[in-house]
């Protein structure tokens, strides 16, 4: 396959790890005043995530050995991006919750398997692990400063 469509295939996955954790830390008192969660369960949009990225990290393994790493990743993917796209609409704490569960999940798949994707598809350019490293960086950075400006250009809803 072609050089660049892979490095950007790279980028666009590293790019999307980290948002669903980091877009709601500016967000956070809004979210617990406004779905009425007390500190416990608005904790769990942040950290849920995190924890399930050792949990799920094992699933990745099997994934890989059943469908491969491209299908496994684009699996992992899809999963984040539905419950990302879900946040939009939900109302309730425990859908939030869930949302936040199922973007662990994807992100818990994908992560161990950007390393193996590296290691198959550049394996005589190990700095590619570095497009890997400031994608996530981007991703955080990028989610965690338009959290609140969106807030504001979607009506404060």
């Amino acid at each position: 396959m072609n050089f660049a469509y892979l490095v950007v295939v790279l980028f666009l996955i590293s790019l999307n790890l980290r948002p669903s954790i980091t877009s709601v830390g500016p967000l956070l008192d809004l979210i617990q005043k406004d779905l009425g969660m007390n500190g416990v369960a608005s904790s769990m949009l942040t950290t849920l995530p995190v924890f399930c990225m050792g949990l799920f990290s094992v699933l990745a393994i099997r994934f890989n050995r059943r469908i491969g790493i491209e299908w496994s990743l684009l699996i992992a993917m899809l999963c984040i991006l539905v419950a990302t796209f879900l946040r939009i609409y939900v109302s309730e704490p425990i859908l939030l919750i869930s949302t936040a569960l199922f973007a662990g999940i994807g992100i818990g798949i994908a992560g161990p398997l950007v390393s193996g994707y590296i290691r198959k598809r550049f394996p005589q350019r190990p700095f590619m692990a570095s497009v890997y490293s400031v994608s996530m960086v981007i991703g955080a950075a990028v989610a965690s400063s338009l959290s609140v400006p969106l807030l504001h250009k979607l009506n404060d809803s």
